[in-house]
């Protein structure tokens, strides 16, 4: 199994976490990454990492560019907020500009979950739009995107055959790499 790396834009510790604590238990040489744990500065828009393919701000996010780069598959697990990411993922993706001149990340495999309190069909809907300009200019390789209906705390947790599915699936895109 290649190196995987899970991200979580939730601010609190409910479905989003539940799905990726859940494949990092079942996925070996996995990595989970809860960026409210994280010091993350906001963008200052400097354009310094154009020239140099590192942010010049001093916090955790140089680390964690390096384990983007490094990883074979990224899953990302990003809540819905009216129909957009949280603010804190929004404060990532804007953050992970340093990868956008070098195309350092370029093709790189990634999965998508998406938890909110709407529909599951308009949750995806409208959380792909969200994320667009990330696989746009990442030039990101989308091998799935998953959504899930969860507005309380646990309400994903009753979703064990959906869940199932999805661990397969990730599990062979995993073997597949």
């Amino acid at each position: 199994m290649k190196k995987i790396l899970l991200i979580s834009g939730s601010n609190r510790n409910g479905n989003t976490n539940y799905l990726l604590n859940k494949i990092k238990r079942e996925i070996d040489n996995s990595e989970l990454i809860l960026l409210s744990e994280c010091n993350i500065k906001y963008c200052k828009g400097c354009l310094a990492c154009h020239k140099i393919d590192k942010c010049v701000i001093q916090d955790d996010m140089n680390e964690i560019i390096d384990k983007v780069k490094e990883s074979d598959l990224i899953i990302f697990g990003v809540p819905n907020y009216f129909d957009n990411v949280t603010g804190l993922f929004k404060n990532f993706m804007d953050r992970l500009h340093p990868l956008y001149k070098s195309e350092l990340i370029k093709n790189k495999n990634v999965i998508f979950i998406f938890t909110g309190g709407g529909k599951e069909k308009g949750t995806k809907e409208e959380m792909e739009k969200a994320v667009y300009g990330l696989i746009k200019y990442l030039k990101l390789n989308v091998l799935n995107t998953y959504s899930y209906q969860a507005l309380d705390i646990h309400d994903v947790e009753n979703q064990k055959e959906k869940i199932n599915n999805m661990l397969e699936e990730i599990k062979n895109y995993g073997r597949n790499l």
